[in-house]
């Protein structure tokens, strides 16, 4: 049976979600103003969500490489609710300390991408899954 890499893996997300996104954020940074959008927000919520999905899809890869297919879905299960509870966290985290400064588009957006990168996540490890087995 083939093992699956990590780069195998990660590689899509990387080069079509978070780098264009970094890029067009970084380019747009100026502009956000108009729109009520905060970059830092934004660009902190891009990277965030993209370090969790690097750790998700490595703990997907050890449960792939496991024979036991429960472990599998155990890693894909406490993954999505260690990003969901880590992603709440900041949340918290970030309303309490922006008091007046608090930009609730950019934290919507967040959420976007928060549901653009669990889908994605979800996608490739199932994909790769189902060609595995």
């Amino acid at each position: 049976m083939q093992t699956v890499s990590f780069n195998r893996l990660l590689s899509p997300i990387l080069f079509f979600v978070f780098l264009p996104m970094s890029i067009l954020l970084f380019l747009t940074r100026h502009q956000m103003d108009v729109f009520g959008l905060d970059f830092k927000v934004l660009f902190g919520g891009n990277i965030f969500l993209f370090v969790i999905t690097a750790f998700a899809l490595y703990f997907h890869k050890k449960g792939m490489e496991n024979k036991n297919p429960n472990v599998f879905f155990r890693a894909v299960y406490g993954s999505m609710i260690a990003r969901m509870f880590l992603c709440i966290l900041i949340v918290v985290v970030y309303v309490s300390f922006a008091g007046d400064s608090l930009n609730k588009s950019s934290l919507l957006l967040c959420f976007v991408f928060y549901f653009l990168y669990s889908f994605l996540e979800v996608y490739r490890v199932f994909s790769l899954f189902k060609k595995k087995h």
